[in-house]
């Protein structure tokens, strides 16, 4: 796939890419919105990046139009697009943001597969925290980094669709089983706008693939198709998440934890889950974490052949992910800090607002206009309509940053009962390290599952409670 991949590849790209993580955290993100509440946030939640990531499809169609040079490969199309619209320092700005964002999102994927492939060995008999097997994600993924770009892996993006996709109807299957022994215990909170700023962050992270999404455009054979690309791809993420979160937030209520696997009765059941998960954010991690990698090699002036230069910083750039997640090995908290620092900025802001500009620099440049390009010239032909929603997104972004943000930072430093202990605590602080490479005593790192009802006290199984 030299000259770029199909629309349909893409699609399974984008899909492949954004599932995963945030589809396991829905169900106890919909704790704090409810049910009526639930549902409209996850229609407003996926209507809203779907416009914004056809925003960034546009944009990035207008910069290959406008600029012969991005007809070739470019290794930084999000902070390119920036620096167009706006000038050398949004595009500065917004390589920070990408690439921040994009080193959280690898860093919540690799908890992700940590979490699921502790819970899988557990569940053989194979004792293992999550430190110990978030160490053995590193050391599996570590060689498949070195590819070069999605355009070179688009096979992974199939396997990790079908497996996402696999997972929910055994979700699905395990919620039929225990919805008449749990359902009937359940009990919900009362809404908390601080609780609620964390919902809307997870909800922004499941849909939020945009760090990646003007890459996966500009690998495409035919970039213009990206209307249809991001159309069916929202759609397949909305049939996918709503009937996960809404189910597992009636059926297991405040019960559930940062992931539903947990909640899932059935060993077997969560057990297939685990494997299922695992796959597809190994998978994911690939993809989510090419073009921070390819940005660390244009920084150091490496070749875009494979090379000594590429192993050493590739190397160097994702063994620092892994080592960051080890500091804080708490999945939710780490969902809800990513999703509400610098993915609203990418998700929600910066896309409309370089649309504005762009589009209004072109229509200049279209007309042979002579009108200085300015505030006047946006307010006179960007469309009324589209400025109020633009407007009405930039509040919804900057609301969800600010508040979850603040209480992500606070639950990790300040809170009286931190979410969860450091890897390098658990593994140094005794002198029996054997035994904290493979204790499961700790609940921050527990890999039982989840009992159902008011108290978490009911086991549908049989098994203990914790």
């Amino acid at each position: 796939m030299e000259n770029g991949y199909s629309w349909w590849i893409a699609v399974i790209f984008t899909f492949g890419e954004t599932a995963g993580s945030g589809l396991v955290a829905l169900p106890n993100a919909m704790l704090s919105l409810g049910l009526v509440g639930g549902v409209i946030t996850l229609i407003i939640m996926c209507l809203i990046p779907f416009y914004t990531a056809t925003l960034l499809g546009n944009n990035w169609i207008i910069m290959k139009t406008r600029w012969s040079e991005y007809t070739e490969h470019c290794r930084n199309p999000y902070p390119e697009m920036a620096q167009k619209a706006m000038g050398d320092w949004m595009g500065h700005f917004t390589s920070f943001c990408t690439y921040l964002t994009i080193f959280g999102g690898t860093a919540v994927f690799s908890l992700l597969a940590a979490k699921t492939l502790s819970e899988i060995l557990n569940g053989f008999g194979n004792p293992a925290t999550m430190c110990t097997t978030l160490m053995a994600v590193g050391i599996i993924l570590w060689p498949f980094v070195m590819l070069k770009s999605p355009m070179h892996f688009w096979q992974v993006s199939i396997v990790a669709t079908v497996s996402t996709v696999t997972a929910v109807a055994l979700i699905m299957f395990g919620y039929f089983l225990d919805v008449k022994g749990c359902q009937q215990h359940s009990t919900y909170p009362e809404f908390s706008p601080a609780a609620a700023s964390n919902s809307l962050a997870t909800i922004i992270f499941a849909y939020g693939g945009h760090p990646c999404i003007p890459t996966i455009v500009h690998d495409m054979k035919t970039p213009q198709h990206f209307f249809r690309t991001f159309l069916l791809s929202y759609i397949g993420l909305f049939l996918l998440y709503t009937p996960v979160s809404l189910l597992g937030f009636w059926i297991y209520g405040d019960s559930v934890s940062d992931s539903i696997i947990s909640s899932i009765q059935n060993e077997t059941l969560r057990r297939g889950i685990s494997i299922l998960i695992a796959i597809h954010v190994f998978f994911s991690v690939l993809i989510i974490a090419n073009p921070l990698l390819q940005s660390s090699e244009q920084v150091f002036g490496i070749k875009q052949e494979f090379g000594i230069g590429r192993f050493v910083i590739r190397t160097i750039a994702f063994w620092i992910i892994i080592f960051s997640a080890a500091t804080v090995p708490n999945f939710g908290v780490v969902v809800n800090l990513v999703g509400g620092s610098t993915l609203p900025l990418l998700v929600l802001i910066f896309p409309p607002l370089f649309a504005m500009f762009l589009e209004v620099k072109q229509k200049l440049e279209d007309d042979g206009s002579k009108e200085e390009f300015g505030w006047t010239a946006i307010w006179k032909y960007h469309p009324k309509p589209r400025l109020a929603l633009d407007i009405f997104i930039y509040a919804l972004g900057f609301y969800v940053m600010f508040h979850s943000t603040y209480h992500s930072i606070y639950s990790i430093f300040f809170s009286e009962n931190p979410p969860t202990r450091s890897c390098f605590t658990t593994w140094f602080t005794s002198s029996e390290f054997g035994q904290n490479m493979t204790s499961t005593s700790s609940n921050s790192h527990s890999t039982h599952f989840q009992c159902c009802g008011a108290y978490r006290n009911i086991s549908l199984n049989g098994q203990s409670c914790f």
